[in-house]
């Protein structure tokens, strides 16, 4: 045991501080002195003095130093895999990688013996998590490698050891869920700053071979939402290996529906085969392992939920067959919109495409090249026959871009009743031409031949510059499409959207047009009129993509499509009272699952006041219920029960008011059938490079493990001091009796009257 002080500052200012502070409590005795009796005088000087003194010893830092020797041996780690891909046989003579790791371990049995001489070998058997040594264990039983869960536990394992490093034995294949998917590499690293190095011996093969064929179907992609009896393109990836010269067939299954009720899910069968739709695609492999990109389309023929799946038809002595298939759900909708929408490549198309796929919409966009290039661009005349589409967008495009038929076709379709748009642009409106062609007859603006310019020329006159604030109208702020929040709170969320850039000089046509939105100078913006059984509007900005980049993309959004739905005659339906989303729908074994749901008024509006019941059915029958919970009027809850693979049915009950809402809402999610064992069992040995030299250790063959133990033996230890500093200054005590010093110092002054 040692003393020592380690001033504050340097020992000439901590001195001279020192004595400052008992010259400065002399100095202020001194004055009182004369004032109090001599008994209280001393006492009243002696707790200064003696508050001074603790500031000054805690001044100095005063501290015992104490140290002491560690004879604790230090330890080997050594964790054998027993998760489930270990039972792979790719070993040669055809045994498991559980096998030779097991006869690894008795191969250098005496070698463990005799490094226990100075080394603790602790055996760890380990697969979602850290388990003492089994050696009865004839195969692996896990089903999850959760490397970073299973380093975390091994830490708290080393924290009062001195350790050697640790042996990995293991195929080196990370699959992990929650809670166990912690990252491994992250752990890793903890090892390394700990001084743990990871001695990884890789086993199995790093591919299957052509005696292991496999077939797996991965990434299925396909919009969420689809419309009935349109054709719904999908694209997959087919992994394929050890297939090397055979033909694979790979098809959309349809889920069956009929005499299903809901909460029920039907048998997968073939889609049906259309002229347009390629359910069934077939190829030739070239490779033994090879990844394909699938293109498929099928036609739903009726609305609602719908299971789809993507199979690749199981191949001759194909063993494992669970991956050969994925699953998903659609939402396919009844008399969805059908848009086109004609624009150049710039931000605001892009914004207005995000539609696409919401509610009721299907939008269908052509690109418009501008410039030299404008020739380029070819209509597709049957965009603008009879039925195509519902609503037609107009974005920067000149008239004689279109051509003087397409025109032609489209003024017919605004007299069967479709709906037009036209918005802000350089090369549109009078300026595009547009003034002597049929659509001037239609849009709500005035056209004047006068104002048009030569393609690529801007006529400023028709421009409105500078920042341009969208202001509603007091008419407007009570129109549907303008319907951004309720009552009141409306108004202020349009004053609180940024400005737009600029915009078009728009005039209405006639009396009978409505202004819906105009600049701070009464400049419109937004005009509306029916014209026949056709609704037509004019906007004259271009540039709400600049809503999103201040966070408002909600309702920049909600505004398109708003106007989308009123254009078309639509802004009067709505869903049931009820709803429940589950976004993705997809899950793996042990995901959780993300549910949203909420309640809507007979108008469309939220009932943020409902009380919602939400139960999820589980793929054998049990029933749980969850916990809603609401956050910034949204109502949401987690279920996190999804070990077994299937469809999980949920079913959400609103209330109101203690009344119940006449609708009952169903949706479902699938969680997937994979096996994170078995499904890909290809050892890694670049994760176990990566794993070990994070740590500082390296990566071995199986065959290398005997010098590593030669090389281990060689080690030497010294004994290991411990030194232990023990401040006096920085503890509660000190603290406390300077505190009572100066309490009773000035108790005994306020006493006196000298406070």
């Amino acid at each position: 045991m040692q003393f020592f002080v380690e001033p504050i500052w340097s020992w000439s200012l901590v001195i001279l501080t020192s004595l400052g502070l008992f010259a400065l409590v002399l100095t202020t005795y001194r004055v009182q002195r004369n004032r109090l009796p001599p008994r209280a005088a001393r006492i009243i000087l002696s707790l200064r003095l003696l508050a001074v003194i603790v500031l000054i010893f805690a001044m100095f830092r005063p501290a015992l130093q104490k140290s002491d020797t560690d004879n604790n041996p230090v330890q080997l780690l050594v964790l054998a895999d027993t998760s489930r891909s270990m039972n792979t046989a790719d070993m040669p003579g055809g045994i498991t990688r559980f096998k030779t790791v097991r006869d690894d371990l008795k191969k250098y049995a005496s070698q463990w013996k005799e490094l226990g001489k100075q080394i603790e070998v602790r055996q760890f058997d380990f697969a979602s998590e850290l388990s003492p040594f089994d050696p009865k264990l004839t195969e692996g039983t896990g089903d999850q490698t959760a490397f970073g869960k299973v380093l975390e536990d091994l830490m708290r394992e080393t924290h009062d050891h001195r350790s050697l490093g640790l042996l990995l034995l293991t195929d080196g294949a990370y699959r992990a869920v929650p809670p166990f998917d912690i990252d491994p590499l992250t752990a890793a690293r903890k090892m390394g700053d700990s001084q743990i190095p990871i001695y990884a011996v890789g086993y199995g093969a790093s591919s299957l071979s052509t005696a292991s064929l496999d077939l797996s179907v991965e990434d299925l992609r396909v919009d969420a939402i689809v419309f009935e009896k349109k054709l719904v393109p999908l694209t997959c990836k087919v992994r394929a290996q050890g297939a090397s010269g055979k033909k694979i067939r790979v098809r959309i299954l349809v889920e069956d529906r009929n005499g299903k009720r809901v909460n029920e899910s039907g048998d997968l069968k073939p889609a049906p085969a259309t002229q347009q739709a390629k359910t069934v695609r077939e190829f030739e492999m070239t490779q033994d392992s090879e990844t394909l990109a699938i293109e498929l389309s099928f036609v739903p023929l009726s609305a609602g939920e719908l299971k789809i799946a993507v199979e690749v038809e199981p191949a001759e002595n194909e063993l494992l067959l669970r991956n050969n298939r994925r699953e998903t759900i659609l939402t396919v909708k009844k008399g969805g919109l059908n848009v086109a929408y004609f624009d150049q490549a710039r931000p605001e198309q892009s914004r207005i495409r995000m539609v696409n796929g919401a509610d009721k919409i299907q939008l269908d966009f052509q690109e418009v090249r501008a410039g030299k290039f404008s020739g380029q661009t070819k209509f597709d005349p049957t965009w603008f026959q009879r039925g195509r589409y519902d609503i037609y967008i107009i974005g920067d495009v000149r008239a004689e871009w279109f051509g003087a038929e397409n025109l032609r076709q489209l003024a017919a379709r605004l007299e069967e009743g479709v709906g037009l748009l036209m918005i802000g642009g350089l090369q549109n409106f009078a300026t595009g031409g547009y003034a002597t062609t049929l659509l001037a007859d239609w849009l709500p603006v005035q056209l004047d031949p006068s104002e048009f310019r030569p393609a690529g020329t801007v006529n400023v006159n028709a421009q409105l510059p500078g920042d341009v604030k969208l202001i509603p109208t007091e008419r407007g702020l009570k129109e549907y499409v303008m319907q951004l929040g309720a009552g009141e709170k409306n108004r202020s969320l349009w004053l609180e959207l940024p400005a737009l850039e600029g915009a078009n000089r728009l005039k209405p046509r006639h009396d009978l047009v409505r202004v819906w939105a105009e600049t701070t100078d009464k400049h419109p913006l937004l005009l509306v009129n029916e014209v026949g059984r056709s609704r037509v509007a004019a906007f004259g900005g271009d540039t709400t993509w600049l809503w999103c980049l201040d966070g408002k993309v909600e309702l920049q959004q909600r505004f398109w499509r708003q106007m989308i739905l009123w254009l078309a005659r639509k802004e009067a339906d709505t869903d049931q009272p009820v709803w429940v989303k589950v976004e993705p729908r997809n899950y793996a074994p042990g995901g959780t699952a993300s549910l949203s749901f909420g309640a809507r008024a007979a108008d469309g509006s939220p009932l943020h006041d409902a009380e919602f019941q939400v139960e999820v059915t589980k793929p054998d029958g049990k029933i749980e219920k969850l916990t809603p919970r609401q956050s910034n009027d949204e109502n949401s809850a987690e279920f996190s029960n999804t070990s077994v693979p299937g469809d999980y049915w949920v079913r959400t009950i609103a209330k109101r008011k203690g009344e119940l809402l006449p609708y009952m809402a169903y949706t479902r999610f699938i969680v997937d059938a994979r096996d994170l064992e078995l499904d890909y069992p290809s050892a890694d040995y670049e994760f176990l490079k990566e794993l070990s030299s994070l740590s500082g250790g390296l990566s071995i063959k199986p065959e290398e493990l005997g010098s590593l133990m030669e090389r281990l033996k060689q080690t030497k230890f010294n004994a290991l001091t411990r030194i232990q500093v023990i401040p006096l200054w920085d503890n509660w005590w000190l603290l406390v009796v300077f505190v009572g010093l100066m309490t009773i110092e000035w108790t005994l002054r306020k006493k006196h009257g000298l406070v």
